[in-house]
């Protein structure tokens, strides 16, 4: 059992390689040899000290020397600054080809390309924005990104080459503002892109909206926090209004980041009327077809069909009736959009009179509906644990507990019929954050019986895990031993994706995190990932393992205090309740030795020594002080 969990740890990953498109790119386009030119991009560079080029570009002299000393503390990938150097090698080399190459102006290709690979990836800088941020290090309401200046270079760069950026240029720029929330940033992109010719679309907006969401989201202790935050929530509105305007019928991220922004403020009727319009549903009457889905309005044009309800949508909702403390409409919420009712074919109208107007119902309605995932569970655990509710949290929990067996034996029967790339990863797993607000709160209650309950369900989610872990390490390693059927094409999840060689962004937004966290995120658009999924057993093994240590040491702790409670009341002479005899009385002290096991200890049994003979004759006079004092 030993060597069993000693193969549990973690195995070290190999460095990241450097991206050779770019390299080959600038190599070829310039002439010139590639080992001589851009030493950096070669395979057998090595890490040299970054020398960092700013220029002032228009900006203010207090705002580069900001954005200087913000990139030099850049230090990502575990105080590793070797993927940061890749970055910053390419942009160096980028500019020296850009000044060296006068008579023969590099191409748009080899721009787009810098552009894409002169910075880390969104969700690395998004990591290291939220760390300074935590250490109090940068200002909540005015985060910049750390290599914006770099963007503003390339930009400038390719309208002084005689061309024109594309669309695509100006949205790898917003993704990777939105990942830190620099919503001003973005906007003045908006605005520069009107400038060369080019109209925002859905996936423009989408991004700013991103970047209000997820700054709305990071965690301040400022006291201008409210006042701020009225004001980001109408800029959102604004833009929502901006696109009603124009006519830009918005995507299904974009209302889920609108209602994002609107659940900040206790909104129910702007709440309620998104819903309405953009998903098709009434909050009063979630399991019955609305009467009009589309009203005529002058807003029916800007959305011209009901879009889908996603989980994203879901977990907002609920995170929002549990901030704003309605626990009966967050249950209602989500018993009725995870199990929605099956619409009848044709509706019976035996009872209805024949004088009573009647309005058809489209029959071509479906209910809305979402699959939960593992955050959709524990925003319901924790909110109902707030709220004084911890037996609902057990029911949750418990239903998560069986939502994740039959995903297991789902996922374990689709491996054995069909190919691993076509196998969808896990959405629910029981985690140490699912009963880490339970252990909470019978910490504060002294809750034996909760104590005990979550102690049980560790074991059971330990045990089925390491069995899980155990089925994939055998999987793993028969996918490894076949020909055709190597992992090594899946991507390393310690490791960071390279940049995109092409032009093309994503069709659809990245959502923006409510926290950063360590735990591999699990996406439904991601096929399932064997080594993805066995680092997460890992770590979920790990968790519950620590957590189910503290809980055992908490209910050791508290029957000592409640059997010390009691003891003291029965060594007084007064009555206790006894389960047994269902009455509180009074119990004999060998009785009640021989019933809890207590054994008195010697050092208690043991008479007390008089304070003067444990003191000595020295203090004699200072005793004598104290007493005379007293009479």
């Amino acid at each position: 059992m030993k060597r069993s969990w000693q193969r549990l740890g973690f195995v070290s990953t190999s460095r990241r390689t450097l991206s050779v498109p770019v390299a080959f790119q600038l190599s070829f386009h310039c002439r010139r040899d590639i080992s001589t030119t851009f030493p950096a991009l070669s395979l057998e560079a090595q890490d040299e000290p970054i020398r960092f080029q700013w220029r002032h570009n228009q900006r203010s002299i207090k705002q580069v020397v900001a954005a200087a000393k913000l990139e030099r503390k850049v230090k990502l990938n575990s105080g590793s600054g070797h993927a940061h150097s890749e970055h910053t090698k390419i942009y160096e080399q980028y500019l020296a080809a850009v000044n060296g190459a006068v008579e023969n102006p590099l191409p748009l290709e080899v721009h787009q390309a810098v552009l894409r690979a002169c910075s880390p990836e969104p969700q690395a800088i998004r990591a290291y924005v939220a760390r300074l941020l935590q250490e109090d290090k940068l200002d909540w309401h005015r985060l910049t990104h750390p290599y914006e200046s770099r963007f503003q270079k390339v930009l400038q760069n390719i309208i002084i080459a005689g061309f024109n950026p594309s669309i695509d240029d100006y949205h790898v720029i917003m993704s990777q503002l939105a990942a830190v929330g620099h919503y001003a940033g973005i906007r003045k992109y908006m605005l520069q892109m009107r400038g060369v010719g080019l109209e925002p679309n859905q996936k423009t907006f989408g991004y700013f909206l991103q970047a209000i969401a997820h700054l709305i989201s990071l965690p301040t202790s400022s006291s201008d926090r409210p006042n701020i935050v009225r004001k980001l929530v109408t800029t959102a509105l604004q833009a929502v209004r901006e696109m009603t305007d124009r006519r830009i019928p918005p995507s299904s991220m974009n209302l889920d980041l609108t209602l994002r922004v609107l659940c900040e403020v206790h909104d129910p009727q702007g709440v309620a009327e998104l819903l309405r319009l953009g998903y098709g549903m009434d909050l009063s009457y979630l399991d019955s077809p609305p009467i009009d889905v589309a009203p005529v309005t002058p807003t029916s044009e800007w959305l011209s069909e009901v879009l889908p309800f996603s989980t994203n949508a879901l977990n907002t909702l609920l995170e929002t009736f549990g901030r704003w403390g309605q626990i009966s409409k967050m249950m209602y919420v989500f018993e009725t959009l995870t199990n929605p009712l099956p619409v009848p074919a044709k509706l019976d109208n035996t009872f209805d009179d024949d004088d009573e107007d009647f309005t058809p119902i489209k029959q071509e309605w479906k209910p809305p509906s979402a699959k939960p995932n593992t955050t959709s569970f524990n925003i319901l655990i924790k909110h109902c644990v707030a709220h004084g509710h911890p037996w609902l949290a057990k029911h949750y929990a418990t239903q998560l507990m069986g939502e994740e067996h039959m995903c297991t034996l789902r996922l374990r029967d689709e491996l054995r019929r069909v190919p691993l790339s076509e196998v969808a990863p896990p959405k629910v797993a029981v985690t140490a954050e699912t009963l880490r607000p339970i252990q909470g709160f019978a910490n504060r209650n002294q809750g034996i019986e909760l104590l005990r309950w979550i102690i049980w369900m560790s074991k059971v989610s330990i045990r089925r895990k390491y069995r899980s872990w155990t089925y994939y390490d055998q999987t793993h390693s028969k996918y490894d031993s076949q020909p055709g059927s190597s992992t090594s094409n899946i991507p390393n999840p310690l490791e960071s994706p390279p940049p995109p060689p092409t032009s093309n962004t994503p069709d659809t937004l990245e959502s923006s995190p409510s926290s950063s966290s360590s735990r591999p995120s699990r996406s439904s658009s991601r096929t399932f990932d064997i080594s993805r999924h066995l680092l997460i057993l890992k770590q979920d093994i790990a968790a519950l393992s620590q957590l189910k240590w503290d809980a055992e040491n908490r209910l050791f702790k508290s029957i000592a205090h409640k059997k010390a409670r009691l003891g003291r009341r029965i060594w007084e002479g007064k009555d206790v309740y006894m389960k047994d005899e269902e009455t509180r009385v009074k119990v004999d002290r060998e009785v009640w030795k021989d019933k809890v096991n207590f054994v008195e200890s010697k050092r208690a049994a043991e008479p007390k020594p008089k304070v003067k003979k444990y003191l000595g004759k020295k203090f004699d006079p200072i005793l004598a002080k104290a007493r005379s004092s007293r009479s």
